[in-house]
């Protein structure tokens, strides 16, 4: 009997340890799928978190392009806006200032002494710096044509102390000159809105029919308008096909041969350097002389265009980058010519 209920109890410990054996099993396998099933549950999570994210990166990267795509249209909405602006008012003036001439026919008048002595004012003091000063070379007179655009534009803006253009070119723009707030016209249009673009001005130095030099500033953008397409004289082929510049004032018509292009910088006064924004205006005989030997160094270019003193240049300045952080300026100068 012993015997017998031995190897009962043998089945029995054998079928327990079969079930213990399956539900182990079972529970391994419960816990494999459990485990499976976070697995499954955080990688979806997971994804559904990354996928949040990228969403998130896209709507921005979106958002940005789109801004993006509104302020470039904005800018050239307000290029074509700024240039209808030029336009109608070169239809108001009936046309631009440019004429038609012959260099080669040119015949300038010879030096004539004065017999009073001539002084410029020298910081402030009185300095004879010659004894006699060169009548004009330039006439004085001007056209009954000139005379209707400018009192059309003096009457649109007592503000506007002349006209520049070179032919051929968009540059055709009306000059201010703010003397009480010299970059008033910075950021401003000939009507004196608010416009990026702003409208050339003259240095504050600017004595009317008197400056040896006038400077005239205005921007470089990169649509081409206001002083835009200026960089274009890097090309020596540009260069020599738009060398004449004119610019009119209350006073006078001229026109001028471009003899400098020049890349410089705005530097500081202890740097030493040549800075050429301080040779506007009226100059002593050896500040005008130094002044045309710097920029003429500087040249990109070699011209044989005597310029000596006695004679008006004017001189256009932009901003011109080779770096970012650089304070780099573009100039074109130019002599008087009729």
């Amino acid at each position: 009997m012993d015997d017998h209920l031995s190897l009962r109890e043998k089945k029995e410990v054998r079928r327990r340890a079969e079930e213990i054996a399956r539900a182990d099993v079972l529970a391994r396998r419960e816990a494999v799928l459990e485990q499976s099933e976070e697995t499954a549950r955080k990688q979806k999570l997971s994804r559904r978190s990354a996928n949040g994210v990228m969403n998130l990166v896209l709507m921005i990267s979106s958002m940005v392009f789109v801004v993006c795509v509104l302020e470039i249209g904005w800018y050239y909405y307000k290029g074509y806006e700024y240039s209808k602006q030029q336009e109608e008012l070169v239809s108001m003036m009936q046309g631009g200032i440019a004429v038609d001439f012959d260099p080669s026919e040119l015949e300038l008048p010879q030096d004539e002494e004065e017999e009073t002595v001539f002084r410029f004012p020298d910081e402030g003091d009185y300095q004879i710096v010659s004894t006699a000063k060169p009548k004009k070379k330039y006439s004085t007179e001007v056209s009954d044509r000139w005379k209707e655009q400018y009192r059309y534009l003096s009457s649109a803006n007592s503000d506007c102390f002349g006209y520049i253009e070179i032919p051929d070119t968009r540059i055709s723009l009306p000059v201010m000159f703010t003397p009480k707030n010299i970059e008033y016209y910075l950021y401003r249009n000939f009507s004196g809105s608010y416009e990026t673009r702003g409208t050339p001005f003259l240095d504050k130095a600017t004595k009317l029919g008197e400056s040896q030099n006038y400077i005239i500033y205005a921007h470089n953008m990169r649509d081409g308008s206001a002083f835009g397409t200026l960089p274009e004289y890097m090309h020596e082929s540009y260069y020599n096909e738009h060398k004449y510049i004119y610019f009119n004032t209350a006073i006078s018509e001229g026109i001028y041969e471009i003899f400098a292009v020049c890349k410089t910088q705005i530097y500081s006064a202890s740097s030493g350097k040549f800075r050429y924004h301080t040779y506007g205006g009226i100059l002593t005989q050896k500040e005008f002389e130094l002044y045309v030997k710097e920029v003429k160094k500087m040249s990109r270019y070699r011209s044989d265009l005597k310029v000596e003193w006695g004679d008006e240049i004017i001189t256009l300045s932009t901003c011109y980058h080779d770096e970012p952080d650089d304070d780099g300026r573009l100039i074109i100068v130019a002599k008087r010519i009729k």
